[in-house]
Parts: structure tokens; sequence; C-alpha cells
């Protein structure tokens, strides 16, 4: 949280923090906006068990472990859809991330 503090000192405007557990530690309380990346959960159990090299059961396990995707993306500001490919993920993080970066004036 220091870090963060201090970057916000020094002037940075946006500042992108990866969280993957934002919303079970409670940090969406303090971001704007909360950005969700959002994947279909088959293609999460196979990007997982490639990943991992974990059974699907593991896989499942692990994913029923944290809050539910569809939850997180209907609490978000923001969606990016990774459920297609690298280069679409790719281009709606670029938009998103102009979005983010415009005045608010």
């Amino acid at each position: 949280m220091w870090e963060i503090a201090k970057l916000w000192m020094k002037g940075c405007k946006v500042i992108i923090l990866d969280i993957p557990l934002l919303f079970e530690i409670k940090m969406d309380r303090w971001t704007n906006p909360v950005i969700v990346v959002w994947v279909n959960p088959e293609t999460q159990i196979q990007r997982l068990m490639s990943r991992d090299g974990c059974s699907e059961e593991q896989a499942q396990s692990r994913v029923n472990a944290q809050l539910a995707l569809d939850w997180k993306k209907s609490e978000a500001d923001v969606v990016i859809d990774s459920s297609g490919s690298l280069d679409n993920t790719r281009q709606q993080s670029r938009e998103v991330l102009r979005k983010v970066s415009e005045p608010l004036t």
C-alpha cells in the first residue's frame, strides 16, 4: 500500500494494480475503476490445467476456492473478456488503458 501512496505523491495519474483476489481481500473499496479480466469457465479450467500441469479436478478445486468470476464481472466497472485470442485480449486492454488515462474533464 505504501508503494501506491508514493506513486500517487509523485504525480502518477494512473496506477494499475494486478490483484487476483481483489474482492476477497476487500481492496475493491480502494480502487477505481475496478477492471475484471473475465474468461468463460471452460477456458479458465483448460488454461489452468495447461499452465500448472494439474488435473481437471485440481483446477476446478482451485477455481471453486475463489469468488465466482461471473460475480466479479457483475461488480466490475470494466470487463475485459479474455475468452478469445491473446491479440483480442491485448486490444481490449489497450482500449481500457486509453480510456482510464483520459483526463477527467
